[in-house]
């Protein structure tokens, strides 16, 4: 294990003489090594960035260190680089640091998303992706709702919509935070506003039924057909159920109303 107070001095080290030495590692080359699988090079290059003091490189060292790719698995040091990466801000490290303590894991539940993160991916696999970190669950953090909600917010602000659903789950159901359904929706609708399934099904049940916010079928019907439309199943089968409640021209309306607001996120996505 490396001594804590020596790399701490070399990482403020690295930092003050950042801005007048170039850069030796290259994150992109990092990313390039991991993507076609050479991951000692991959952790070769961020580990010289994280101690230059690239938030980037930490969170993504952290990441190889809670794998064990190309360096033995380690979770006390996947927590480190989590930790410095999210000081300095980084909304991915700060959302996987609530997923821990949230969790009481060793690391996050859903580490597969940090995964997809990286590799600019689609879709999380959850059942598949989560049955390699079985074997370390309960791993050396303690659950901690008031700590998950601390860095759950930190990513929210930032615009992380995991980290503001999970922000909203926190609100709705008083762990770590004093229970205000009207603060969970609040998150629940910035996460959906950002084109994120589970919070776009997540917000129209919380709109049919009521639940801090004005019971309004219409739109509870427009929210369940955009998660729909962005694969979400059970959101699906909540539509339909919704639907015998509108008249088929209000059907009609709001299929092309959520269809027409997909496609203009879309279109904004990929500018």
């Amino acid at each position: 294990m490396h001594n804590r107070g020596i790399r701490k001095s070399v990482l403020a080290m690295g930092i003050l003489v950042l801005a007048a030495t170039p850069v030796l590692a290259d994150t992109a080359a990092g990313m390039e090594a991991f993507r076609s699988g050479d991951y000692a090079r991959a952790f070769a290059q961020w580990n010289t960035a994280a101690a230059q003091g690239s938030a980037q490189a930490q969170y993504d060292l952290g990441v190889l260190y809670a794998k064990g790719l190309g360096v033995a698995r380690d979770m006390t040091e996947a927590m480190y680089w989590y930790r410095m990466a999210a000081e300095q801000g980084n909304p991915q490290a700060e959302f996987s640091l609530g997923q821990i303590y949230s969790r009481g894991w060793g690391m996050p539940r859903d580490e597969a998303d940090a995964l997809r993160w990286m590799e600019a991916a689609n879709g999380s696999g959850d059942e598949q992706n989560m049955m390699g970190w079985v074997q370390i669950a309960g791993y050396g953090v303690a659950q901690d709702y008031r700590q998950a909600a601390y860095w759950y917010q930190q990513a929210a602000n930032q615009g992380h919509a995991e980290a503001q659903l999970s922000l909203a789950f926190l609100y709705a159901h008083g762990r770590g935070v004093a229970r205000d359904e009207a603060k969970a929706a609040q998150w629940c609708r910035a996460s959906a506003e950002r084109g994120y399934a589970r919070a776009q099904e997540a917000l129209g049940t919380a709109l049919a039924q009521g639940k801090g916010v004005p019971r309004d079928p219409s739109q509870a019907y427009f929210w369940l057909a955009l998660a729909a439309q962005n694969g979400d199943r059970h959101a699906e089968k909540l539509r339909a159920d919704l639907s015998t409640r509108l008249t088929p021209g209000e059907v009609t309306r709001l299929d092309a109303e959520s269809a027409q607001w997909q496609h203009r996120k879309t279109a904004l996505a990929n500018r």
